[in-house]
């Protein structure tokens, strides 16, 4: 039988429960959170402690030296610096520069040691191979009229203005 004792204990259990039950989920919540903030605390002191160890590397001369000379290619007085390009990275000579003017279609796209081997090759030919012989004419370079330079009050700074016709 439920007497009413009973009943007031079993209310006051109640009432103590509701009252401490989001006491106790807010307090496990934050040890969560609390957790979460000491592994952020600890990775960003491990991130501090790499860039202090980066700052303390430059305090030795020798880091110093090896940086000047990687990034920003700087040699010592007597020697003589060289830069390597990687031949994968280079696809050829950039459009409208002397260099795609003289290339020859053929070897535009070959390696360095094919356009070496054919440059030889043409050094080599004989005058009878389809090179102009040694006696033959040369034909005459188009003719070429220059302009005056316009006066000093008409606002132009270009000296002149040259025509190729041809």
């Amino acid at each position: 039988m439920l007497t009413w004792r009973t009943a007031v204990i079993a209310g006051v259990v109640a009432l103590a429960f509701a009252v401490v039950a989001p006491s106790v989920r807010a307090y496990m919540d934050q040890q969560v959170m609390l957790d979460g903030l000491r592994a952020e605390a600890a990775t960003a002191q491990a991130e501090v402690d790499d860039l202090e160890a980066d700052v303390a590397r430059w305090d030795d001369p020798a880091f110093v030296v090896a940086q000047a000379r990687e990034r920003l290619a700087y040699v010592f007085p007597g020697e003589t610096p060289y830069r390597v390009i990687d031949p994968e990275s280079v696809t050829g000579p950039v459009d409208g520069s002397p260099a795609a003017e003289r290339a020859p279609d053929a070897l535009t796209g070959a390696a360095w040691y094919d356009r070496l081997w054919g440059s030889v090759i043409d050094a080599g030919e004989r005058p009878g191979d389809g090179a102009a012989p040694a006696g033959a004419e040369l034909p005459e370079p188009p003719e070429v009229k220059v302009s005056p330079a316009p006066a000093a009050g008409e606002g132009s700074a270009a000296a002149a203005k040259v025509d190729s016709t041809g």
